[in-house]
């Protein structure tokens, strides 16, 4: 799988009390990302906070942000369509946002 060149940043809303949806399709979620990400079509991904969380606290997660390489639109949409976290109740993907993206600047974490 090589990472096509148009890149799309791609806003996903939860649904409603979807927390434990969410921790329950964590692990699938991932694994099932991870050839994706080790073939550079998934660039960065991780969960939107409702606040940053004061130290103790658990994140309050309300969606997720990822940047992907695909050829289109549509493609990004049948990822997302097929994740784990759509499967499980999770992700709100009538309301996801996917955007044209040139990326001009990355860091390394």
């Amino acid at each position: 799988m090589s990472a096509p060149n148009k890149e799309w940043l791609v806003q996903i809303p939860d649904k409603p009390n979807a927390l434990q949806h969410r921790l329950d399709a964590r692990p699938a979620h991932l694994k099932n990302l991870t050839p994706r990400i080790e073939a550079g079509q998934v660039v960065f991904g991780g969960a939107m906070l409702s606040k940053q969380p004061v130290e103790g606290e658990s994140p309050d997660m309300v969606g997720s942000v990822m940047l992907v390489k695909a050829e289109s639109e549509e493609e990004v949409k049948e990822l997302l369509k097929n994740d784990e976290y759509t499967k499980q109740g999770a992700w709100d993907v009538e309301n996801a946002k996917i955007i044209p993206f040139r990326c001009a600047v990355r860091t390394a974490m």
